[in-house]
């Protein structure tokens, strides 16, 4: 049974103040903000919320608190600095199942219930959940040009404790779990040699296996690098080599203790290679520092590859949400729209399928892309929101829910903005036709096009795809002769035998409905873009009209009518 997420509340957390409620209901989330606005407060809460499951409390309860320079377990705070001592900062999550049946899950001071043995839901999303962010993917290649790159502290922090073998975590139950530490006496000594070489070949197998999830991962990155990023073609493929392994004496350092990182970075080696494919020989050229030879946007992709690959070795669940936070900041406009289509599937790939089962939030502060995709998604959904604050001021942020543009459209009419709303109604017009002309967002252009030539390649396609599916539908299948028995009387043709006579039936039956389905479309979506024309040269130039006229404002509710019907019948098949 499906579950999402029905509600996030989030008080007193990072930028938030007074407590703010996104009533989602299990639609997907678009979220523009401006700098400073909250926009990573809202993705680091909910990373906090699904990281809380695999926590104790007191590692928990250390965000909420109140923070005292004087007291070092508060230094981890995230409780918002402008709120008194006293004032509760807490998120809170409601989540809900088709059948309407709903929990509430809780981390704050006061309260966590996130992280009980009895109840694992919140466990179960965190592991199957992803969140990605522009940090997250430069940190696959932010190292200096000599050195090589070692993807462990991505791993450890970003990748590994989100997977699994069966109900184990693999950074803490597989691997932290045997390397804390070298087996002991009770004196604190090293063993007996018997059980140095037994923990030795423990290591082994975690090393092993370790490499067995790496080779599994780089399959499914190279082959989502194939398919989704380079159409098929052999361009570039990834390697992945676990190059520094534990040993005995490593372990013996004791790589997890606090303050330890940099000692796991230097004796610890997840190694990624590139190879490229040279054109005019065939073979593979390997590049040993991609981060010195590969431009940024080909480093995130093979980033965003490896991300995914390891995404797609999780559990699979009908429950988990991603969450994207200026993810594709360095790309431009192109790369950044060809992620998003595999992303939200535009094409509905079975190989992309993948992701549709996630409840998606993204979030970005380019407000032109943030328009791309809220133009490409369908509002029955996925929900807008708008995060704004004056930087000037030490004021919360502003989040109001984005209105879709009929819906503004219809409250710009009622407050009587009649030029506005003309001028809005063209602009709702052009994206309705750019969206049925690219519904896939591949044919961006930077040239302008003007409503009324987006209107009349409208008219075209309609008129070309009717002539397609009647030409693969039935004329593939006559030949001359056939198509002249039909046209006549043949029930009492002597020459053709009754299972003549029935085919003929059959084809002439399937001609009629295919005539039929195919001009009932074709006169609803072309007269819904003949009416748009009329509008176009009555309303939307609004400036031509007096606005005072009852007959214009009359013409514009209709105009808004029409709007309507033409971005209905247009997304039918």
């Amino acid at each position: 049974m499906r579950e999402f997420i029905e509600t996030i509340k989030i008080k007193n957390f990072k930028a938030f103040q007074q407590e703010e409620i996104f009533d989602i209901k299990g639609k997907n989330i678009l979220i523009y903000g401006t700098n400073g606005s909250g926009k990573s407060s809202f993705f680091w809460a909910l990373y906090t919320f699904l990281q809380s499951s695999i926590k104790s409390d007191n590692e928990v309860k250390k965000y909420f608190e109140s923070y005292d320079i004087h007291n070092n377990l508060t230094h981890q705070s995230l409780k918002n600095v402008f709120v008194t001592d006293g004032e509760d900062s807490y998120v809170e999550l409601t989540i809900s199942n088709e059948n309407d049946v709903k929990k509430t899950y809780k981390i704050g001071h006061n309260l966590i219930n996130t992280n009980k043995n009895s109840d694992t839901k919140i466990q179960e999303l965190n592991l199957a959940s992803d969140f990605i962010n522009y940090k997250l993917l430069h940190n696959f290649y932010n190292s200096s040009h000599k050195q090589e790159l070692n993807l462990w502290p991505v791993f450890e922090r970003d990748i590994f404790p989100f997977l699994t073998e069966g109900t184990r975590n693999w950074l803490d139950d597989i691997i932290k779990k045997d390397t804390l530490d070298v087996p002991r006496t009770p004196t604190g000594n090293v063993v007996s040699q018997k059980r140095k070489e037994n923990y030795i070949e423990k290591l082994d197998s975690i090393n092993s296996k370790t490499q067995l999830l790496l080779d599994d991962i780089e399959e499914k990155a190279n082959r989502f690098l194939q398919e989704e990023f380079f159409n098929n073609e052999e361009v570039l493929k990834v390697k992945l080599v676990f190059q520094k392994k534990f040993t005995f004496e490593k372990v013996r350092k004791k790589l997890w203790e606090n303050g330890a990182e940099f000692l796991r970075q230097n004796e610890l080696q997840i190694k990624l290679t590139i190879s490229v494919k040279e054109e005019s020989t065939g073979s593979w050229k390997t590049v040993n520092r991609p981060q010195s030879f590969l431009n940024e946007a080909q480093l995130t992709r093979i980033a965003i590859a490896i991300r995914i690959g390891a995404t797609m070795t999780r559990l699979e669940s009908k429950f988990k949400i991603l969450v994207l936070d200026d993810m594709l900041i360095s790309l431009d406009m192109s790369n950044r729209m060809d992620v998003m289509r595999l992303i939200l599937n535009t094409e509905n790939k079975q190989e992309l399928r993948f992701f549709d089962n996630f409840q998606k939030i993204i979030l970005t502060h380019d407000r032109g892309f943030y328009n791309l995709i809220k133009r490409h998604t369908d509002d029955n959904n996925w929900l807008y929101y708008k995060f704004v604050k004056d930087e000037t001021k030490n004021e919360p942020p502003k989040i109001t829910l984005d209105l879709i543009n009929l819906e503004k459209i219809e409250r710009i009419f009622e407050e009587s903005e009649l030029e506005n709303c003309g001028n809005e109604l063209r602009k709702e017009a052009e994206d309705i036709l750019t969206h049925y002309l690219d519904p896939d967002m591949k044919k961006m252009k930077n040239e302008f096009e003007s409503l009324g030539d987006k209107l009349n390649k409208s008219l075209s396609e309609i008129n070309n795809n009717r002539f397609q599916k009647f030409k693969s539908g039935f004329i593939s299948e006559l030949n001359i002769d056939t198509l002249k028995k039909i046209k006549e009387d043949y029930s009492f043709d002597a020459s053709l035998s009754d299972d003549d006579k029935k085919y003929l039936d059959k084809l002439k039956g399937k001609l009629f409905d295919l005539m039929i389905d195919l001009n009932i479309k074709k006169n609803f979506k072309e007269k819904a873009l003949l009416n748009t024309k009329e509008i176009l040269d009555r309303i939307m130039n609004a400036a031509s009209h007096s606005t005072d006229n009852p007959l214009y404002t009359s013409e514009l509710k209709k105009a808004i009518e029409d709007i309507k019907k033409l971005k209905t019948v247009l997304n039918q098949d």
